[in-house]
């Protein structure tokens, strides 16, 4: 690297410095000087030699610190993050006191070079950028992020416009972060907290592995499984966001002059963690945008950073993704979080609860806009009810935007940020860099408008690279002959997706239309994650629900009425009987007679007839009961109430009265007691076929549950008992009618 380097001597050149300095230099120094200087050297060897693999080269040493001159800005940010994720990865496993912890910074500008010393305004700001730094971690100006943040992979946060030493303008930056780094090391303010008072919150063993586990939860599942591996994350498109303050309520009816002053650009390379760290402490903020605009990929990408600091500092609270579809209406906030806690991420609701009270979780709040419209405002209420009573609890809203500004209801918000559509140079570059496969793609943009609106949307266009890669200029001529471009797109994404699955057997169509319906489904329960456990009857239409309602009908209703109700019945029966022939013995005997054997047996038969009788007529009930239920609800897909179940109940034992059940024996007193039963049964099992089903890992025994059902178990008892002692009494009735007949 000499020769560039001598050939710019004693002129003004465009290079990369990096400056790079040792936290906590002197402190180590006046502790252990000699140790301290071999691990200096011991790393300065090491940044050396890297800086020279990277066509770099280390210019002069301030000590404590390296110059280093790059000719690209990709070079120098490439060979620094080595730098750094070097050294955390030897962190780790080092000794502390083996482990010397160094910060960079980073500016793209004009320097002079003379004999001794390299000089200018560039040099001095890389030397303010790197006290900016994380501990262990690399600033960056603007101008070095705009040259490298499509050249390389970074996950960089940005640091706003910076006010720095001796430098006439601020200086937007970002600071890079590291992977492998310790936590411990991983913020400037280790410093400030090893002065500060130790943290108020005190953690058992237990309470900090439940923090962990849930933070492990949410990374894994919306951070590893969701953000990561959607094809909005690999697509790197840089969303560009603007304030939109007149899409929340302020707490003095402030209104906004003109539309410039609550809806500002932010600048390019803003994120979401950016725009929420200005808001400072006990901050809310609500992100807004239009279909497939990014809204809960950046709620996602916020949930990452938040999480990483959750786990580096107890004091912060937890991150957790929430999605509102499921709120139902007349449920507060607080009590919906922990239900929902115990349901999605199997937190018992003893501390769910517990979190909620003591302000430890960060509600990530996803999809207002797909919360029931008819409830959407009550939904909005809650949220701001919450805010009111809960106030240090931070909160994060998610919705489209055309929802949010049809509501009557505003949140009462610090904040709200709106992803704005891709520009027309966003998108041409994003095909770019995509290469060659896509080629016919970008020569259509140029000609069809319709394709390059629809590109405008992040979501649209990674679907398009998808679908059409590889894709001919002529094919996709045709396809811009096609009136609907939406239709023919997801057409030919779809198709493309299939072709991909390894599992071919079920055929295109079939997994079309289930994956259709399932779609639809979830869109009519203002679902977005589908569940298994969560499917319920009512998701079934027309004759498949027609044809569920009657097979679990067939099933249930004979097991009730053969063993719930005729069991307890005959066995009456039997001992109502024995009774009565027993007093009519005796009275037989007083006379000095009895029973003659033809009338015994005569008796015993009609017992056994009867009771053949109940069973029999209560297996037809249930069998009538699933034709008539299954024959109903075909023609009736809405929630059925309790009083449309009397109503079928009642018209069922009607109809099972009307075939002439209880004419098997000729008496008044059996129809009425078959008309009874068939009530009982009918009732019973309607009731069980509209209940929802529930997932077994919320089945759990509860003391509180106990007691409402308790209440609920004796208010029935009572009135099963009455008719049961009304239908004895009419079986003693009947029985002795019939033992009477029989000696007359």
């Amino acid at each position: 690297m000499d020769t560039p380097l001598s050939h710019s001597k004693g002129q003004q050149t465009l290079a990369a410095i990096a400056f790079s300095d040792i936290v906590g230099f002197s402190a180590r120094m006046g502790r252990d000087e000699e140790h301290t200087l071999s691990l200096v050297e011991r790393d300065f060897q090491f940044m050396t030699d890297l800086c020279q693999k990277f066509a770099g080269k280390v210019l002069k040493t301030t000590g404590d610190g390296l110059l280093m001159y790059f000719v690209s800005a990709v070079q120098a940010v490439d060979c620094t993050r080595e730098m750094q994720t070097e050294f955390a990865k030897s962190a780790n496993i080092l000794p502390k006191n083996d482990v010397l912890a160094h910060r960079i910074g980073i500016h793209l500008g004009d320097v002079f070079f003379n004999e001794t010393d390299v000089m200018g305004n560039g040099v001095n700001i890389a030397a303010r950028l790197q006290a900016k730094a994380e501990v262990g971690g690399i600033c960056i100006s603007q101008t070095v992020y705009d040259v490298v943040k499509n050249r390389l992979e970074l996950d960089v946060t940005y640091l706003g416009e910076l006010e720095l030493k001796n430098i006439q303008e601020q200086i937007p930056a970002y600071n890079v972060l590291i992977p492998f780094l310790d936590p411990s090391l991983h913020s400037d303010r280790q410093d400030i907290a090893a002065k500060s008072p130790k943290s108020s919150r005190q953690l058992t063993q237990q309470g900090y592995r439940d923090r962990q586990i849930m933070l492990n939860k949410v990374r894994n599942f919306w951070v590893e499984g969701v953000l990561e591996t959607s094809i909005h994350d690999k697509a790197l498109i840089e969303l560009g966001l603007q304030t939109r303050l007149d899409a929340i309520a302020h707490p003095w009816q402030m209104e906004w002059a003109t539309s410039d002053e609550a809806r500002k650009p932010l600048p390019t390379g803003t994120k979401a963690i950016n725009q929420f760290d200005r808001l400072g402490t006990g901050r809310t903020l609500l992100i807004l945008g239009d279909p497939g605009a990014g809204k809960t990929t950046t709620l996602l990408e916020l949930t990452r950073e938040l999480i990483v600091r959750a786990e580096r500092d107890i004091e912060l609270p937890m991150p957790i993704v929430f999605n509102l579809s499921s709120w139902q209406e007349k449920q507060s906030l607080a009590d919906w979080m922990v239900l929902e806690l115990n349901t999605k991420y199997q937190v018992p609701k003893k501390i769910g609860k517990a979190w909620v009270i003591e302000q430890q979780i960060l509600p990530m709040l996803d999809g207002l806009d797909e919360v029931r419209v008819e409830r959407r405002n009550a939904c909005v209420e809650a949220i701001n009810r919450f805010h009111s009573e809960y106030g240090q609890t931070e909160i994060v809203v998610c919705s489209r935007m055309k929802d949010y500004e049809s509501l009557a209801q505003r949140l009462q918000f610090q904040g709200a940020i709106f992803i704005q559509p891709l520009e027309e140079v966003q998108v041409f570059e994003y095909f770019d860099r995509l290469g060659a496969e896509l080629e016919g793609v970008r020569e259509m943009l140029t000609t069809d408008e319709k394709l390059l609106e629809l590109a405008k949307t992040p979501l649209m266009a990674n679907i398009m690279a998808i679908a059409y890669r590889g894709m001919s200029v002529t094919d996709l001529i045709k396809m811009s002959l096609s009136e609907n471009h939406v239709q023919h797109l997801f057409d030919t994404y779809i198709d493309r997706m299939l072709r991909r699955r390894p599992d071919k057997s079920y055929s295109p169509s079939k997994v079309k239309r289930w994956l259709g319906f399932l779609a639809r489904q979830l869109k009519n329960e203002s679902q977005t994650v589908f569940l298994i456990e969560r499917i319920q009857p009512s998701w079934l239409t027309g004759n498949a629900r027609a044809i569920y309602a009657a097979l679990t009908a067939i099933i249930i209703a004979p097991i009730i009425s053969l063993i719930v109700l005729p069991s307890s019945i005959g066995i009456l029966i039997q001992l109502t009987t024995s009774n009565i022939l027993a007093e009519a013995d005796k009275i037989y005997r007083s006379l000095g007679g009895e029973l003659p054997p033809v009338a015994a047996m005569f008796i015993l038969t009609d017992k056994e007839r009867l009771y053949f009788g109940v069973h029999s007529g209560s297996l037809l009930i249930g069998f009538v009961i699933a034709i008539l239920w299954g024959f109903t609800i075909r023609f009736n897909d809405k929630k059925i109430s309790k009083i449309d179940i009397l109503i079928r109940s009642l018209a069922c034992s009607l109809i099972v009265c009307g075939l002439g059940i209880a004419h098997i024996i000729s008496s008044p007193l059996w129809i009425f007691l078959f008309f009874l039963l068939g009530f009982l049964i009918s009732f019973m099992v309607f009731d069980i076929l509209e209940r929802p089903i529930i997932p077994t890992e919320i089945l759990k025994w509860s003391w509180k549950s106990f007691k409402e059902n308790l209440v609920t178990g004796r208010g029935l008892g009572l009135a099963f008992g009455l008719i049961a002692g009304v239908l004895i009494t009419l079986i003693d009735i009947s029985v002795f009618l019939s033992l009477t007949s029989v000696m007359n």
